[in-house]
């Protein structure tokens, strides 16, 4: 195979003439700590491995920006400068190199021309987000992102931002507003919300063109405007011909990028938003070339342009005070299996290690590790370098838009099998939540639309920071990273174990058990039927009582399920609506002649309770969404909770009131003992009505939930039993 001529953006040669990537990136980290830290500096220097010790400097580096402002700023200038005078650029194929820096200032040629398509579609008038098959808006969005902003999900920022969009319709019109989007096409940008928000879209991807024609039929359905440079005249082109000749190439046409953009509507605001993402060391080389055109716009534009960057959760940042809070509770309350892999991982190098941090001395700001060490150096010189555009731009007057968007499972990043497991298993980690790509795209752009348009946030370069690198925290929609149990770098392995364990172990178990209980209360529910049906009148708990305890008893294995994470329940909770049951159950066994014959309430009781946990464990049980299941777990409450609840305290207070003394009974003289001396029935039925109130609430409120849209599908190992 013929060696691959080089050209464009490049790393520059070594000695020996290797066009290392190793000495580019740890050059960069020393050349940027050494305008504060000369320690440091050697420090990098001397590194040996720097594969695998880049993130113990890249911390020390973060925790150093922290100290101060001046650092900050210090950093980020020595750190861009290295880089831009260290790449390299060729401008033809196999020929001459020169700094990428030079070339900037030496390339001024006019190489692209403009073909322009305006959409016809209908504009977006409402703000919304889509998640887990429903489409959120007005009050369910805003109950959304309090339940993201109660869990720890998102910061108190960022769910603020999202309701300020939500709430203001107008910033939704993007008519006037003009975007150029280098890496349109790519998985995480906002180029489809923007289109449909009628935005003028300057869209910028690689020559090829199976992704114009995608972009190309996008925007013609859409209420934007879609602007992009073509290497022919595209006067008379039919959209198919256009595909042909659009696009370009950021590393080897950097320069002509540059200009075309520089020259382009120049009375408007542009705002530049970097999201071309590329694999490995080419992900250093197209942030550079981004980069070095970005830096020369805001130079050169008549109007200031705003910025916009995606900050990956996965790195280093100034967390919230309460993040760390959340973070050591989290640490505090976790399941006993997640203490237990701990353990066992700590006898090896993928050792799970505590999340929360102090604050970096002298100051009240804390640095958060979630950085990802097997994501590799180049990956984190890439943010690093998005990092230090945005505070030095933010300095020099420019909105910069540049917010942490969670772990996405996105088509590319699922595709890896051990990614998807990880993802898959992550949510055992609260409160970590993996998204799906529709609902990143929704919130990040809400996120922007509010950055673009909100005087007192933090993009708003008059806003006062405490230090530019918290111009990383605020807004921030982390997914948990910042605030679950353990770093997040660290609990890959662990979440990898915890998807397999549940598909292969707790789902299978689970499934087991609820269809045991379905068998048992179902056979309970047929012979109330049969009792009923035979007039008896007489003997229906001596028929279906022992099966009703059994099941009741075996009901107590949910606590041990919620104690040992393999459901979402509150094992305290789960604990006391079984108890409540395994009294009654209790008091009906030890005084059985007091319930031969049949009293209405333990009818209702009995009927209310084996009508309720078939359905309930069938819900669970089975594996795949049945609208008409969800329908009678959500409805059949409604009638049955209060029936049940008649049936029980009728039941107790029949047996507190003619049951006689037993030496053998050991729940029910505890009953009678509070009849005699602690309110009788009426304590009882406050007890129960405050309850039901509190479980009939809660089932309401997740009955307008689920029963509201189209209910979403739930795996055994995920619900609540």
């Amino acid at each position: 195979m013929a060696k691959r001529a080089l050209q464009g953006v490049e790393f520059p040669p070594d000695a020996s003439g290797a066009r290392s990537t190793t000495v580019v990136n740890q050059g960069t980290f020393e050349a940027a700590i050494r305008a504060v830290s000369p320690e440091q500096a050697d420090a990098v220097k001397n590194a040996r491995g720097w594969r695998f010790s880049y993130v113990k400097h890249l911390l020390a580096q973060v925790k150093t920006a922290a100290g101060s402002p001046k650092n900050a700023y210090a950093i980020a200038e020595a750190g861009e400068k290295h880089m831009h005078d260290q790449m390299v650029y060729i401008r033809d194929p196999d020929g001459a190199e020169e700094p990428l820096s030079a070339a900037m200032k030496k390339y001024n040629d006019k190489f692209f021309q403009t073909a322009t398509i305006k959409g016809n579609g209908p504009k977006v008038s409402q703000y919304t987000v889509p998640y887990h098959d429903k489409n959120l808006s007005g009050t369910e969005l805003a109950q959304q992102i309090e339940t993201w902003v109660r869990q720890g999900v998102i910061e108190l920022s960022c769910g603020a931002s999202l309701e300020k969009t939500m709430k203001h319709a107008e910033w939704l019109d993007l008519s006037d507003r003009y975007f150029v989007l280098f890496g349109a096409a790519s998985a995480m940008g906002p180029y489809l919300q923007l289109m449909d928000m009628g935005a003028n879209v300057i869209a910028l991807d690689l020559d090829r063109p199976g992704i114009w024609k995608y972009l190309i039929e996008k925007a013609r359905t859409s209420a934007g405007t879609l602007i992009f440079p073509t290497s022919k005249d595209p006067s008379g082109k039919s959209d198919d011909q256009l595909a042909e000749i659009a696009g370009c190439n950021l590393l080897t046409k950097t320069p002509e990028v540059r200009t075309w953009l520089a020259d382009i509507f120049p009375t408007k605001e542009l705002v530049l938003g970097a999201y071309a993402y590329l694999d490995g060391p080419l992900f250093v080389k197209v942030s550079v070339a981004m980069d070095a055109i970005i830096k020369d716009l805001v130079a050169k534009r008549k109007v200031k342009p705003a910025l916009a960057y995606l900050c990956t959760p996965t790195d280093a940042h100034i967390v919230t005070n309460t993040a760390m809070t959340q973070a050591k509770s989290n640490y505090n309350k976790q399941p006993l299996w997640q203490s237990a892999i701990a353990a066992l991982l700590s006898l090896t190098p993928k050792r799970m290690t505590k999340n929360f941090q102090k604050p970096v001395e002298g100051t009240d700001l804390t640095v958060g590790d979630a950085v990802v060490a097997d994501q590799g150096p180049n990956y984190i010189l890439a943010k690093r370098l998005q990092h230090w555009r945005a505070i030095l731009s933010r300095r020099d007057g420019c909105i910069v838009s540049t917010n942490i968007a969670p772990s996405t499972a996105t088509v590319s990043v699922v595709s890896n099998r051990a990614f998807a497991l990880a993802y898959k298993g992550m949510h055992h980690f609260k409160p970590v939540e993996v998204f799906m790509q529709a609902t990143s795209n929704a919130v990040m752009t809400g996120l922007l639309i509010c950055d673009l348009n909100d005087t007192t946030g933090a993009a708003n370069p008059k806003t006062q920071l405490a230090n530019p690198m918290c111009l990383f925290t605020e807004n921030a929609f982390h997914g948990g990273a910042w605030r679950c149990a353990y770093k997040f770098g660290t609990i890959g392995v662990p979440s990898v174990l915890a998807a397999l364990w549940g598909m292969y172990v707790v789902s299978p178990y689970l499934m087991a058990y609820n269809f045991a209980q379905v068998y048992g209360w179902g056979q309970a529910l047929l012979g109330w039927i049969q009792h009923e049906a035979s007039g008896s009148g007489t003997g229906l708990w001596a028929q279906i009582g022992g099966k009703v305890t059994h099941y009741q008893y075996l009901a107590g294995l949910e606590v041990i399920h919620a104690l040992l994470g393999l459901v979402r329940s509150d094992a305290a909770t789960t604990f006391l609506q079984i108890l409540s049951r395994v009294v009654v159950v209790s008091v009906l066994n030890e005084c059985p002649a007091q319930f031969a014959n049949d009293n209405i309430y333990i009818r209702l009781m009995l009927f209310a309770w084996s009508l309720t946990e078939v359905v309930r464990y069938l819900f669970y049980g089975v594996p795949v969404n049945n609208k008409v299941l969800t329908w009678l777990r959500y409805s059949m409450f409604i009638v049955l909770y209060p029936m049940g609840v008649i049936g029980e305290v009728g039941c107790l207070n029949h047996a507190a009131t003619t049951a006689p003394d037993s030496k053998t009974a050991v729940v029910l003289p505890l009953l009678k003992y509070m009849y005699q001396h602690g309110g009788g029935v009426y304590t009882l039925i406050t007890v129960y009505v405050v309850g039901l109130s509190v479980m009939y609430g809660h089932m309401l409120a997740q009955r307008a939930k689920v029963l509201g849209g189209k209910p979403k599908a739930v795996s055994p190992a995920k619900k609540n039993n």
